[in-house]
C-alpha cells in the first residue's frame, strides 16, 4: 500500500492536483472554520445528507460546511490520491474494506478519533460498534449505520406451505433451531411446494457470505482474525462444502447451473424473487425492505441455526461505511463537531433515516423508530443481530480476494466441474496465499 499511495501521490503531483480541494484550500481554525464534507450516494442520500449538513449549520452558526457529493464510481481512487496527496476533505466517507488499505501504515492517513474524544462523544455506540473502525490500537472510523447477515423470507410464500402442512411458521428471532432441523425444514418446504420453489436465493454474495458464516461456526471462531490470520482446518473447509451440496440436493438450493448463473449480477436473482420461484435468502439486513419489494411480500424472519458448537456463531455487525477525519485536516475540532452531531443528534438521525442503512446508536434507532421510519422486520431482524452477534468486526472479514476465491472454487464444484477434494485443496491454497499476500502487504 505505502508503493500504491506513493505513485499515486506522483500522479498526481505530475497532473496538477486535479481532484484537490481539501486541506490546501481550508480555512485555519481560527475565525469561522470552512469544513469539507464529502461522501458517496445516490440522489436520496445526497438530499438527506443536504439536509442533515443545513440543520447542523442552523445549530452551529459558527462553523460553516462545504458539502461534497460524488457518484461511487471513481470514489474510491479520488479519496486514496487526496489522503496520499494531503488534500482530502476534513470530514467523508470511507468504505468498510478500504480501511484495510491505509489502516497499517505507521502515521494512517486517517486521524485517531481517540484524540477527539472530548469533542465526539463514543459512548452512545455499543462495543462492537464503537471498536468497529480499530486499527493497531488506533479509531480511524465510526460507522455511518450498521448491517449484518439475516435469513429472512416471503412471508405469503410461507404461509402457503403452512396452509398446506397445517405447520406452524419456522422458528423466528425469538425462536431456536440446528441446522439438522433447518435442513429438514427446507427439504420438505422444496417437497410441498414444487419442483421449481427453493428456499434460499443463490447470488454470488449471499452464497460466499453464507460459507464464511459456516465456515466460522465449524471453526468455532472467526475463520480468519484481526491480523488476517487463518483460524480454520482443512476438515472445516470440507465441512463447509459438504454442507452446501447437501443444500443442493435437498432443493434448499437451486441446481448448480442456476446458483452460478445468478453469480454474475443481481438481475436473475431479482427475477426469480419476484416469480415467487426463490422465496428466502440470506442477505444483508438493510436489504429487507428491497426483498420486500421483490416478493410482493411481508417478510418473515429466521432464527440462526445452530451449525457449529454453542460458543460462536459466526455472526458480526457490520459497519455499512465509515465516517473519518483526514488526520491532514486544519480543522479537526470542527470536523469532530460535525461528525459528532451526525452520529448523536436526534435531528441528524431523522434527517438522514436509513440512507446509511440502520443508525449505529440505540438513540438513533428509537428515533427513527417512533418516527415510524424503523419498524418491522428491518428494525427486528437488527435487533436480534445486535444481541446474538458474536463479536465485532474488523477489515479482513470480507476479504475481497478471498472472496473472489471461494466464488471461483465454489462454482466449478457446485456444477460437477471438480471434486470436494480438489475444491477443498484449491481454496484452502488460495485463502491461504490471500492472507499471507496480505499480511506481507501490511506489514503485520
Amino acid at each position: 500500500m505505502k508503493k500504491i499511495i506513493s505513485a499515486m501521490a506522483v500522479l498526481v503531483l505530475c497532473t496538477g492536483l486535479v481532484f484537490a480541494g481539501g486541506s490546501s484550500e481550508k480555512a485555519a481554525e481560527s475565525g469561522t472554520p470552512t469544513i469539507s464534507f464529502m461522501w458517496w450516494g445516490d440522489d436520496a442520500r445526497n438530499q438527506a445528507t443536504n439536509q442533515a449538513v443545513a440543520d447542523f449549520m442552523a445549530a452551529n452558526p459558527g462553523i460553516k460546511v462545504t458539502s461534497m457529493p460524488n457518484p461511487f464510481d471513481g470514489y474510491h481512487d479520488k479519496i486514496i490520491i487526496q489522503l496520499a496527496n494531503g488534500t482530502a476533505p476534513d470530514l467523508f466517507c470511507f468504505s468498510t474494506e478500504w480501511l484495510s488499505e491505509v489502516g497499517y501504515e505507521d502515521n494512517p492517513v486517517l486521524l485517531d478519533l481517540y484524540s477527539v474524544t472530548d469533542t465526539l462523544d463514543l459512548s452512545t455506540l455499543s462495543e462492537s460498534s464503537a471498536k468497529a473502525g480499530e486499527v493497531n490500537g488506533k479509531l480511524l472510523g465510526i460507522p455511518t449505520g450498521i448491517s449484518g447477515w439475516s435469513w429472512y423470507y416471503s412471508l405469503n410464500a410461507m404461509n402457503e406451505y403452512c396452509e398446506k402442512t397445517g405447520e406452524p411458521l419456522p422458528p423466528g428471532v425469538d425462536g431456536s433451531w440446528t441446522i439438522d432441523e433447518f435442513m429438514e425444514f427446507g427439504a420438505k418446504f422444496h417437497d410441498v411446494m414444487g419442483d421449481d420453489i427453493f428456499l434460499f436465493s443463490p447470488s454470488r454474495d449471499a452464497v460466499s457470505h453464507l460459507m464464511f458464516y459456516i465456515l466460522s461456526e465449524y471453526a468455532g471462531k472467526f475463520y480468519i482474525d484481526a491480523n488476517c490470520n487463518i483460524q480454520f482446518t482443512e476438515e472445516n473447509l470440507r465441512d463447509t462444502l459438504t454442507l452446501m451440496q447437501k443444500m443442493t440436493e435437498e432443493g434448499i438450493l437451486p441446481e448448480g447451473t442456476a446458483q452460478v448463473e445468478s453469480f454474475a449480477g443481481n438481475t436473475i436473482t431479482t427475477t426469480h424473487q419476484t416469480n415467487g420461484t426463490w422465496v428466502g435468502t440470506f442477505d444483508w439486513n438493510s436489504n429487507v425492505v428491497a426483498f420486500s419489494n421483490n416478493t410482493g411480500s411481508e417478510v418473515g424472519i429466521f432464527a440462526y441455526p445452530n451449525i457449529g458448537g454453542e460458543e460462536f456463531n459466526g455472526l458480526f455487525v457490520r459497519p455499512a461505511q465509515f465516517w473519518s477525519i483526514s488526520s491532514k485536516s486544519k480543522n479537526v475540532n470542527s470536523a469532530a463537531i460535525l461528525l459528532n452531531y451526525i452520529l448523536n443528534d436526534p435531528t441528524a438521525a431523522l434527517d438522514l433515516g436509513l440512507t446509511r442503512s440502520v443508525p449505529p446508536t440505540a438513540a438513533g434507532q428509537n428515533v427513527l423508530a417512533e418516527a415510524g421510519q424503523l419498524v418491522g422486520p428491518t428494525y427486528d431482524s437488527t435487533q436480534y443481530l445486535q444481541s446474538v452477534a458474536a463479536s465485532s468486526y474488523h477489515p479482513f472479514i470480507l476479504l475481497t480476494e478471498v472472496k473472489d476465491a471461494v466464488v471461483t472454487e465454489y462454482s466449478k464444484f457446485i456444477i460437477g466441474e471438480q471434486s470436494l477434494d480438489d475444491t477443498t485443496a484449491n481454496l484452502m491454497r488460495k485463502i491461504e496465499k490471500a492472507a499471507a499476500d496480505t499480511r506481507e502487504d501490511m506489514g503485520l
